[in-house]
């Protein structure tokens, strides 16, 4: 019996403690953000950036579901989604590695 109390208070306590994070970690970046908008341009613009890189991978994507993914539950629009994030992983690792490049020709020069 004391033992089973210990641990719905230890799951209670979890619970607690996840939910204080994760309001921390909402609040927090939006009080920047309201605060100072200067400071968060540049999250502002890697966000937009991000999302309009998922757009153009999410239109590129295909929604084709073969009949062995049937099993797992895969449907068109899950297809489409996972498709999107393999596409976006491309994108982000081809600019990636192009800018790194770029990067180090610029500083060779300099």
């Amino acid at each position: 019996m004391g033992s089973d109390f210990m641990i719905e208070a230890g799951l209670y306590l979890s619970y607690a403690m996840l939910f204080v994070a994760l309001l921390a970690a909402l609040v927090f970046p939006l009080w920047e953000v309201v605060t100072s908008l200067d400071a968060a341009k540049k999250a502002l613009v890697s966000l937009g950036s991000a999302a309009i890189i998922f757009g153009i991978s999410y239109a590129l994507s295909g929604n084709e579901v073969l009949p062995s993914y049937v099993k797992f539950g895969i449907t068109p629009f899950s297809s489409q989604l996972i498709g999107a994030s393999l596409i976006m992983l491309y994108i982000t690792s081809i600019l990636t590695f192009v800018l790194l490049l770029a990067g180090e020709v610029l500083n060779f020069f300099r």
